[in-house]
């Protein structure tokens, strides 16, 4: 198909690893990028930007509207992966050129969130003729469906087998326990409950800077890894954890995925959806709460061959269900445009 995807193109985001799973899947896919070159998550913003941001009004900084409308000449499907910038107006004109042509919504995020939604996207909402989410409670009638979607498919989340495959550890990335991942007050305070219990603990990502110093067992690096570091990260570090956002409700995360793609041990926090997709204590670990996390970090750090079997375990359970972004993508196309049709 000709296909058109619009999304973030800055260093970090999904959008470019789902734009060449879809080539890998034989498709012509044009992208549309809604940030600016040289724009990245640490970039900070001006005070009309943060103004806008406020109003849920945010600018088109770069120019994806117009570009969608020349990009959607005689393109078959439109994705927006959680291009929130894109108006309700634009997608209406791509729809009246061209009639026949299928609109995709994609995002990871909490659409019911309103920190997550924006006004052009809530007066799109129900022109898609898909919406996809990673996040199962959207599809409730509650929840999209009361604000316009029509169509919900819930999909798991899915890894790159290109940007998440497993890489050679490195010493400068080394780790006991790790976490990648942004600031939030829960996340903050298991960490710090480790350090003192005498677990060290090495923290990646934005919005750390209030704990470093707390504990001599806690390295802030107060920094985000992205790409090859990334990976490093993960295959260097002895436990690789991964937290649940609470402002996300999150059941599932991308790194749910991403981790055991690497070939890393992962210590998950409780999700039923996560043991569906790998056993508990076969292919990832699993903690309900603090105490439960500081026994589990211990457990796996006294026992070196069974973390490395769990972690190769978790590793060839993603790779054999099926997780990766190409055949995710293959299992939405089919959804929106079936092969008999």
């Amino acid at each position: 198909m000709r296909i058109v995807l619009v999304g973030e193109a800055n260093e970090g985001s999904r959008t470019p690893q789902r734009l060449r799973a879809l080539r890998d899947l034989g498709h012509e896919v044009t992208m549309v990028a809604t940030t600016p070159p040289g724009w990245r998550y640490e970039t900070k913003p001006g005070l009309l930007e943060r103004l806008r941001y406020r109003l849920r009004l945010p600018a088109d900084a770069a120019g994806a509207n117009q570009a969608l409308l020349t990009a959607a000449q005689g393109a078959e499907l439109v994705i927006l992966d959680n291009a929130r910038s894109i108006r309700p107006a634009t997608l209406r004109t791509v729809r009246e050129r061209a009639p026949g042509i299928r609109l995709v919504w994609y995002s990871e995020d909490d659409s019911m969130n309103p920190i997550h939604r924006t006004r052009w996207m809530e007066g799109a909402m129900a022109l898609f003729d898909l919406w996809v989410t990673t996040k199962s409670f959207n599809a409730d009638p509650g929840e999209v469906p009361s604000l316009g979607v029509r169509r919900v498919l819930v999909v798991d989340n899915s890894y790159c087998p290109h940007a998440h495959a497993p890489i050679d550890p490195d010493g400068r990335f080394a780790a006991q326990v790790s976490f990648v991942g942004t600031h939030e007050a829960p996340r903050a305070a298991d960490l710090l409950a480790l350090a003192e219990a005498g677990i060290p603990v090495r923290v990646w990502g934005n919005g750390w800077g209030g704990l470093a110093g707390r504990s001599p067992n806690l390295r802030v690096e107060n920094a985000p890894v992205y790409g090859d570091d990334y990976r490093r990260v993960v295959c260097s570090s002895s436990i690789n954890l991964c937290f649940l956002r609470k402002g996300n409700r999150d059941r599932q995360t991308c790194r749910s995925l991403e981790i055991p793609a690497m070939g890393g041990f992962m210590a998950h926090e409780d999700s039923a959806e996560v043991a569906r997709l790998l056993a508990p204590d076969r292919e990832a670990a699993y903690f309900a709460d603090t105490a439960e996390l500081i026994g589990q970090c211990r457990r796996w750090l006294a026992d070196d061959q069974g973390r490395r079997a769990v972690a190769e375990a978790g590793r060839l359970r993603v790779e054999a269900d099926g997780h990766s972004h190409a055949r995710r993508w293959a299992q939405i196309l089919e959804e929106v445009i079936p092969a008999s049709h």
